[in-house]
């Protein structure tokens, strides 16, 4: 079937991503060089609102193209030069190359960190104590390794486990759809509802590991790079200077993992179905 050339090039922007991503994102670069025109200041804070938008979304459409379509056009109209964001990029070139050699190396661990996340998944059988587990090797391996890889991996071991049941639980073998709930058995349901809010409760507290893990050393956040850089601080320096702050935030946000089990507070506390167990292993 034959389409237009303005069709295609409707699908072929921005990939995949749906029509009302599209939509927004031509609007924010169309009525910005108009703001910039009427106020400077205004138009540079929405161009950040925007770029945060982009992020928020990534789901929807990796961030690089569509920020980066913002940040050409805030040269091209006049928000700031060529060469100020060369000194920029000069500048912050160490935190660029710790994000590109990190997410490359990360990828030859994968599978180690896949086989750590596992084996805590099916020898850990107290609920609190594995989340509590995830949530300390999330905060480790942040600390010193890229913490959305991190929970990149811990989701993989999420969506793989799911899908082992899934795939089960509906007996449709390797034709099976995860998104896809309407063949299975009612009594299946049950348990795979329960299944989701485990995996659901492990995923966050992975997430906050990371977050807790990320701000105590100065490889564990980008803009760690930055702070230390600017004061002056060496790797052991920025612990110790930051820990008055990052070592009670850590220990808040266990006590409160603990807490969120212990109470079964906003969906937390679910626990692994046996049968799921018997499967998985």
């Amino acid at each position: 079937m034959e389409i237009s050339w303005g069709r295609a090039m409707w699908r072929n922007f921005l990939g995949q991503s749906p029509d009302w991503y599209k939509l927004a994102l031509l609007v924010f670069l169309i009525v910005n060089p108009f703001i910039f025109l009427a106020n400077p200041f205004i138009a540079g804070w929405l161009l950040v609102a925007e770029f945060i938008f982009t992020l928020a979304m990534a789901l929807k459409c990796y961030p690089l193209l569509p920020g980066g379509l913002l940040a050409i056009e805030a040269v091209i109209i006049g928000m700031t030069s060529a060469a100020h964001v060369r000194e920029e990029v000069a500048a912050n070139l160490e935190v660029l190359l710790l994000l590109m050699f990190m997410v490359a190396g990360i990828y030859f661990m994968k599978q180690l960190l896949l086989f750590i996340f596992t084996r805590l998944l099916l020898s850990i059988r107290s609920k609190m104590v594995l989340s509590l587990a995830f949530c300390v090797a999330a905060a480790f391996l942040s600390a010193f390794l890229d913490a959305l890889t991190v929970v990149a991996v811990v989701i993989s071991v999420a969506v793989g486990f799911y899908g082992i049941y899934h795939r089960v639980a509906s007996s449709r073998g390797e034709e099976n759809d995860m998104l896809d709930d309407s063949h299975i058995d009612p009594h299946y349901k049950t348990v795979l509802e329960q299944f989701r809010g485990f995996l659901r409760s492990l995923m966050m507290h992975a997430g906050v590991g990371t977050a807790l893990g990320g701000v105590m050393t100065m490889v564990g956040e980008p803009q760690n790079l930055i702070i230390a850089k600017a004061a002056g601080w060496h790797f052991g320096d920025f612990f110790l200077r930051m820990s008055p702050v990052t070592v009670p935030v850590l220990v808040c946000g266990l006590l409160t993992c603990m807490l969120v089990e212990k109470m079964r507070w906003f969906g937390y506390g679910e626990t692994l179905p046996e049968k799921v167990r018997d499967v998985l292993q």
